[in-house]
């Protein structure tokens, strides 16, 4: 899809549709009469009235000329002095989505009444506003037969900022495009069925991406695990025909010497359970057991689009939790990367495993200034917050505090969740230095937190429990059914706006 930018606020775009903006409490008299008084009527009929989720589309009478779009659809954005990322991004969605139902293929979105009197920074709404067409308009049909009388596809949206700089705008829209690609890359490898991104078939996906956005990608394959010692990856992967790999993408700014900032994604692109079989209902959404991993392919995406000033490193760790003569059994004992012996209680507990390796090798390797994690970890944490919302936890206020705010300004909501020393006490193992499991009913998202804290100490480290919101059974405005590809725009955010970490006094905040 092509984004362009335009001044004026979209009446004199020739597209199939304009979608513009109301903010309710502001009358628009030259939009009520190009539409020759649909607004009042509208408004006096209770349809629509500008409030927050309010969808209207009109046809422009014929002989009307001020507007020169085919239809008009109306987006309500509530009281525009309450206006905030999110309502735009939603309302833009909607708009875009409401338009192509009914057929068109070229849109103008008028956003005066986001940027008008300073409202909304202008880059900012470009932003936003690109967010939430792109990811609105998605959709992934690559296994559908093709529909010849299906909706036609969006190719062009131009955004109309009234009088504000156009190119503030511009660079709105670049940025919020880089993001929504990013984020639909991720959505795309979630969507994918699960015999289609088995772990060579994803490591060599990701060598793909890599080369064309211009990172350097690193891939290690299950010898090379062995060499490094990877016990606890390779307990999860034996199971399996297809044996596991680790992708390391790494982006660097010309000349820069500074440490990397480091993501770290689980990538169980099928999870059976193991031995500890998990129920058939509802096994078909384990294709979505790499949801973190995804996230650190799309973000890395972002960040070579982006180009931001700090030097980033992203980490995939991929295997496939299956069942066969081999596979890991509950009570054998495995040593990790870092030397730690763990024993196994529950084989389905496996992204911790993974996890454990790949933070060891993120730290020792890349010895980057912090780690942020993400993983479809425990369905505890879902119990706890719900299927909307990321359980967070981490060991540095600072950090945990730039997580929660981009978690705001992304949409893709974020909780602090406690990370006390007793969690870490559950987890302790009676034959080995830890155990996989707690063994106790209660708080699993807590007790599995402090197993990875173990193995990302001595670096500021954020974990994000992406169970909940990592895939989506209901669309939403700019969620369709499927993989949301959550924690994107979060990781790119980090990137985009970087700055050094003031040292951690004292333990963080919810874990003393």
């Amino acid at each position: 899809m092509r984004f362009s930018v335009a001044a004026g606020n979209g009446f004199d775009q020739k597209t199939d549709a304009l979608v513009f903006l109301v903010d309710e409490k502001f009358w628009h008299d030259r939009l009520d009469k190009a539409l020759a008084g649909a607004l009042t009527s509208l408004k006096r009929r209770k349809v629509f009235e500008g409030k927050v989720g309010q969808i209207a589309s009109v046809a422009v009478p014929q002989g009307k000329k001020a507007v020169r779009a085919g239809f008009v659809v109306l987006a309500g954005l509530g009281n525009a002095k309450e206006l905030d990322a999110e309502r735009v991004r939603r309302a833009c969605a909607s708009g875009a989505l409401r338009a192509r139902s009914e057929g068109a293929e070229r849109i103008a979105l008028s956003l005066v009444d986001v940027v008008w009197d300073g409202l909304m920074d202008p880059a900012l709404a470009g932003q936003c506003a690109t967010e939430g067409v792109a990811l609105g308009l998605y959709r992934m049909e690559k296994y559908k037969k093709k529909d010849p009388k299906g909706e036609k596809e969006i190719s062009q949206a131009v955004l109309c900022g009234g009088r504000v700089s156009l190119t503030a705008l511009r660079k709105g829209v670049r940025t919020g495009k880089a993001l929504a690609d990013g984020t639909a890359y991720a959505r795309d490898l979630i969507n994918t069925a699960s015999n289609e991104k088995r772990p060579p078939v994803l490591a060599a996906e990701a060598r793909r991406m890599a080369r064309r956005e211009g990172l350097r990608c690193t891939v290690l394959d299950h010898r090379q695990a062995q060499k490094l010692k990877m016990g606890a990856l390779l307990a999860v992967g034996r199971g399996s025909s297809a044996p596991p790999r680790l992708v390391a993408f790494e982006y660097r700014p010309r000349g820069s010497k500074a440490r990397p900032i480091a993501f770290v994604g689980k990538g169980v692109t099928f999870d059976t359970g193991g031995i500890s079989i998990k129920p058939s209902g509802g096994m078909e959404l384990m294709t979505t057991d790499m949801s973190g991993a995804a996230a650190v392919f799309g973000a890395m995406m972002a960040v070579a689009r982006i180009k931001p000033a700090v030097p980033v490193v992203g980490v995939a760790v991929l295997a496939e939790n299956m069942v066969d003569g081999d596979a890991t059994r509950p009570g054998d004992i495995v040593k990790a990367m870092s030397g730690t012996t763990i024993e196994i209680h529950n084989t389905d507990a496996e992204g911790r495993l993974v996890l454990a390796d790949a933070l060891h090798y993120t730290k020792t390797k890349y010895k980057p200034q912090c780690m942020i994690d993400l993983a479809t970890l425990t369905g505890a944490c879902m119990v706890a917050l719900g299927k909307k919302i990321t359980g967070m936890y981490g060991t540095h206020d600072e950090l945990i505090s730039r997580v929660r705010q981009f978690g705001e300004e992304t949409g893709d909501r974020v909780w602090h969740m406690p990370l006390l020393p007793e969690f870490g006490e559950m987890m302790k193992g009676t034959l080995a230095d830890l155990c996989n499991i707690s063994g106790q009913r209660w708080g699993g998202a807590n007790s599995a937190a402090a197993f990875l804290q173990h193995f990302a100490e001595g670096t500021p480290w954020v974990h994000l429990d992406i169970a909940g919101p990592s895939h989506t059974s209901k669309s939403e405005p700019y969620r369709p059914v499927g993989g949301t590809g959550v924690g994107v725009r979060i990781l790119a955010g980090l990137a985009m706006n970087w700055k050094q970490l003031p040292k951690q006094k004292g333990k963080a905040f919810g874990t003393k």
